[in-house]
């Protein structure tokens, strides 16, 4: 099993695009939840190979966007340099998971586990519309997409980085 600690800091959101006159930024967030980014205090924004801290000046709720206000940001033509970079938070501060709910940080690089025998690594979680897909891969390099439903998906274990694969077939 991997020993991987649960990242201390999640992506949240991305900005969008700039937004107004004033510097606001439109963001898309990753959960669809859009409470927590209201008690947003910092944040670092992450692109380019790079990252930076920002203090929150305002945010705000506009239909299914957040429009946030970043310190230091005055002008459309400033924000815009942000575009498509992720937003990234102390885990405490994103959105509080419900029960079933996992983290795709922290589904990655967890082994895919079946009959007690590792079938692989989850190396990403993809986003196929009505359902999500774990990316597996197998000690040959070989990949594997696995349906994240119950059908053939059983415990997930975070922390001790093990998921259960009840569906043998979908290796073959």
């Amino acid at each position: 099993m991997n020993n991987k600690q649960l990242e201390p800091v999640l992506a949240i959101g991305c900005i969008r695009r700039s937004h107004g006159v004033r510097g606001f930024m439109r963001v898309m967030s990753f959960s669809g939840e859009y409470q927590h980014f209201l008690t947003l205090r910092e944040l670092t924004l992450a692109g380019g190979g790079q990252e930076k801290k920002f203090a929150v000046e305002e945010c705000k709720i506009a239909g299914k966007d957040i429009l946030l206000k970043l310190a230091g940001i005055g002008s459309p033509e400033e924000a815009a340099k942000y575009n498509g970079w992720e937003i990234r938070v102390p885990r405490e501060k994103a959105a509080p998971l419900r029960e079933g709910e996992f983290y795709i940080a922290d589904l990655c690089g967890c082994a895919l586990v079946c009959g007690g025998k590792t079938a692989g690594t989850v190396k990403s979680v993809l986003d196929a519309g009505p359902r999500q897909l774990l990316e597996l891969v197998n000690a040959e390099g070989k990949t594997f997409l696995i349906p994240f439903e119950n059908a053939h998906v059983g415990e997930v274990d975070t922390e001790g980085r093990s998921i259960e694969l009840k569906s043998e077939w979908l290796l073959q």
